[in-house]
C-alpha cells in the first residue's frame, strides 16, 4: 500500500516537473523562437512565475527555457494580451474605438451605425454623400480632418500589407 502511494507521488512530481520544463512561452508562442531581445511579455512572465508555485526548480527552468529560446520576448511592434485588454478598457465606448492588431498596427473599429445613424444609408444618396458621411464619422472619432484619399479599404490583413508595400514603392520613386 505504501509503495503505491510513493509511486503515485513520484509520478505526480515527475509529471509536474516535465510540464514545467517545457515552459509556457515555448508552447504558447512557438513563432517567437529565436528572438534575442526586446520587450518582455508580461503574460509569459506571469505563467512562468506560476511554475514557482510547484517549486523553485520548475519555475527557474520555465524562465530559463523561455529566455534561451526567446519566447518570453514580444515580437517587434507587438503588444501583449494585457496591453490589448487595457487599451480596450480605456477606449471610449462611443462611435469608434482604437484597436491594435497582433502586428502592432493601430486601427479604428467603427460600427456602421456610427457612420450611417440608426436608419442606415439612404438608397437615394450618391456614393460621394456616403463617403462624406464616412469621412465625417472618422474625423469625429480621430479629432482630425480625414480626406477620402487617406481611407484604405481592405478585406484582410494581407491586403493591408500588400497596400503598404505598394505605398512604400511609390514613395521610394
Amino acid at each position: 500500500m505504501k509503495s503505491s502511494i510513493k509511486r503515485g507521488i513520484a509520478a505526480s512530481c515527475l509529471l509536474t516537473l516535465l510540464l514545467n520544463l517545457t515552459a509556457c512561452g515555448y508552447f504558447l508562442y512557438p513563432e517567437r523562437k529565436g528572438q534575442s531581445g526586446g520587450r518582455v511579455d508580461p503574460v509569459v512572465v506571469i505563467l512562468d512565475g506560476a511554475g514557482l508555485l510547484f517549486g523553485i526548480l520548475p519555475g527557474v527552468v520555465a524562465f530559463a527555457v523561455d529566455f534561451t529560446n526567446g519566447t518570453i520576448y514580444l515580437p517587434a511592434g507587438g503588444s501583449s494580451a494585457i496591453d490589448r485588454h487595457l487599451t480596450a478598457a480605456d477606449a471610449p465606448k462611443e462611435d469608434g474605438k482604437p484597436v491594435i492588431d497582433q502586428n502592432g498596427q493601430a486601427w479604428i473599429e467603427l460600427p456602421l451605425e456610427a457612420v450611417t445613424g440608426e436608419q442606415g444609408f439612404d438608397a437615394n444618396e450618391s456614393d460621394a454623400q456616403k463617403l462624406d458621411q464616412v469621412t465625417s464619422a472618422l474625423a469625429r472619432v480621430t479629432g482630425q480632418r480625414v480626406a477620402v484619399a487617406d481611407i484604405l479599404w481592405l478585406q484582410d490583413l494581407a491586403a493591408l500589407q500588400q497596400a503598404r508595400t505598394q505605398e512604400q514603392a511609390t514613395v521610394a520613386r
